[in-house]
């Protein structure tokens, strides 16, 4: 997956509007939100990003001066439950408050060390932990267009390379483990789901009344594999890549009222965002 000094100044802006897009939320969705998020409140939320953010500025500033600060193995949990804690006496402005403070130490660090990410690999393996997959994957609200074009242009543009350059071992491995015989069903079954979203959003576009049926999960992913056997491999992997562009282009030019429907952010969550997260390596 690539990490760049922009991508991470990129999601960092994206963390800016963080905030402003929970309040835009209706007080139903927004309950709902912070239910499958696991926090009582955006106070919570808040603190459990801060806490994190606080403690890989630590780690990065350490790593770039030099200074010795030894690897620590975390208990998620209790790490978690510490941050929480540790600002529960914050007000709610309090808190936004030192969100916005630590936002601006993370953006002040990644402008002063442009070539941090690229010399120090613990650098970029926290930046991106915190910084983008914090966002992309754990805590985003819906499907951002900035979001949905970030992971189709950086990490699904690269996911057919970063697969076919791992040794033969470990490609037998991960097919294992996401349950396919051969890479080719995995990206027939990725495509299928690109396919189906597609077929909505531009149903949706014609229609605003238009209702997606929905389809029998099991089924509908063999006969992907079925569909897409008749192909060869390099047809499928051009296909795949066609796919892609297509979805590229059309989330561009998206009328914010179509992006916004509910349908289509949770397509595009599922879909996009979070089906790269169930078949990355």
């Amino acid at each position: 997956m690539p990490i760049t000094q922009k991508r991470v100044l990129d999601f960092l802006e994206e963390w800016r509007a963080y905030v402003p897009r929970f309040e835009s939320l209706s007080a139903e969705a927004q309950a709902q939100f912070l239910k499958e998020q696991g926090f009582a409140s955006l106070h919570d939320l808040l603190a459990h990003v801060v806490g994190w953010w606080d403690e890989v500025y630590e780690i990065v500033t350490a790593t770039v001066d030099g200074t010795d600060r030894p690897p620590r193995k975390y208990d998620f949990d209790a790490f978690n439950a510490e941050s929480l804690a540790r600002y529960k006496g914050l007000t709610n402005a309090q808190m936004l408050t030192r969100f916005e403070e630590m936002h601006q130490e993370l953006v002040d660090f990644a402008k002063s060390h442009p070539s941090a990410i690229d010399e120090h690999r613990r650098v970029r393996n926290w930046m991106y932990a915190v910084v983008i997959h914090h966002m992309s994957c754990d805590h985003g609200i819906g499907a951002s267009r900035f979001v949905v074009l970030d992971v189709l242009q950086n990490d699904w543009a690269e996911y057919l390379a970063d697969f076919q350059s791992l040794p033969p071992e470990k490609q037998t491995e991960f097919l294992g483990k996401q349950g396919f015989p051969r890479f080719r069903d995995l990206i027939a079954h990725i495509i299928a789901w690109w396919d189906d979203g597609l077929e909505a959003i531009r149903s949706l576009q014609k229609d605003r009344a238009y209702i997606h049926p929905d389809k029998d999960t099991d089924s509908y992913n063999a006969e992907a594999v079925e569909r897409f056997g008749k192909l060869d491999e390099a047809e499928v992997m051009a296909r795949f890549e066609s796919t892609r562009q297509q979805l590229v282009d059309l989330v561009t030019n998206l009328p914010e009222e179509i992006l916004n429907h509910k349908d289509i952010q949770s397509w595009l969550k599922w879909d996009v965002i979070e089906h790269l997260y169930e078949h990355a390596r």
